[in-house]
């Protein structure tokens, strides 16, 4: 009886360790894209970046995937607050630190396309002008302030893995929003991954 009970118990180990296996998807990669930076300020216009970075992908869990990583990104905005209070092309810059829950669902079997979704907190380390920076100008070069606002995102792609290649491509529309003091900031676009498992 002991035995039968120590082989179950062994057989579901297997089980468990053969699925985390076959669901994992670890390795590391670098990421690029063309975002679309916007304020829910109308009397802020923010021009379109581009961001780049890398990401870690930890594929420990038997359902789910887990990524970190950072991204980049700068631009200029435009502000027009009426006479006396336009400033134009201001800079604005941002690092983000996020983490991500991602899943993937395979369309065809055995196909190498799949579709991907997914969604996480940011934390965005941002250089910029803020609304009560332009209000109180006075003139000449007005200074960037630094500030740490965090954020959520959603993801939506397709994955392509073929078996003859070392690494993962993904192609993802992102949404992210991030909170600010007086409003909030959303980067939106598309963003190419290239991922190698180690």
């Amino acid at each position: 009886m002991k035995r039968r009970i120590v082989l179950s118990m062994a057989a579901a180990a297997l089980l468990v360790v053969s699925v985390v296996g076959a669901q994992a998807q670890t390795g590391f990669g670098v990421r690029v894209g063309q975002i679309s930076v916007s304020s829910d300020d109308d009397n802020i216009t923010m021009d379109a970046s581009t961001a780049f970075g890398a990401h870690v992908a930890l594929g420990f869990l038997p359902i789910v995937d887990f990524m970190l990583g950072a991204e980049y990104l700068s631009g200029t905005a435009d502000y027009n607050y009426g006479p006396g209070l336009t400033l134009p092309d201001q800079d604005f810059k941002s690092l983000g630190i996020f983490a991500e829950i991602r899943k993937t669902f395979g369309l065809i079997p055995m196909f190498p396309v799949k579709l991907v979704v997914g969604g996480g907190m940011n934390m965005n380390l941002m250089s910029y002008l803020d609304s009560d920076a332009v209000m109180n100008y006075t003139g000449g070069e007005p200074d960037l302030a630094d500030f740490t606002k965090q954020g959520t995102h959603f993801m939506a792609g397709l994955e392509i893995k073929l078996p003859i290649l070392p690494f993962t491509v993904n192609a993802e529309y992102r949404m992210q929003t991030i909170k600010l003091d007086d409003g909030k900031i959303n980067n939106n676009g598309i963003t190419l991954l290239i991922t190698f498992g180690f």
